[in-house]
């Protein structure tokens, strides 16, 4: 006759090896399901921070028209370049104001985009 408490040992560490198994295969699967999950979240968020990088600078007859509603009344603006401006939203461009004259001078001017409009920002 077969010893019951060997039966009940050999079943303990049979069950303990499907345990161990198991555990094994429902960790790596939810592993896995994670990793994708990390892996399409940073793909959005790269998404995101190209897509913030992109920056919205007015154009040539945009920026002569916020003048126009400032004291430059007359001037227009040939614009050079734009940079985010450091302090508050919008940017600052680099161009050459000219007015009816005829005199012109390069200046660095902030706008920012208010309401879909392009605004002189002083």
């Amino acid at each position: 006759m077969t010893n019951p408490y060997a039966s009940a040992g050999i079943a303990a560490a049979i069950a303990t090896l499907v345990g161990f198994g198991a555990g094994y295969q429902v960790n790596r699967i939810s592993t896995s399901t994670k990793v994708t999950e990390l892996e399409a979240k940073i793909t959005e968020l790269e998404t995101k921070a190209a897509e913030a990088e992109k920056l919205e600078v007015p154009t040539d007859d945009e920026a002569t028209a916020a003048l126009q509603k400032t004291t430059f009344k007359g001037s227009s603006m040939r614009i050079s370049g734009c940079q985010k401006h450091p302090i508050i939203p919008g940017v600052v461009c680099n161009g050459t104001v000219s007015d009816p004259s005829g005199w012109s001078m390069p200046k660095s001017l902030p706008f920012a985009k208010i309401n879909g409009t392009w605004a002189y920002a002083n």
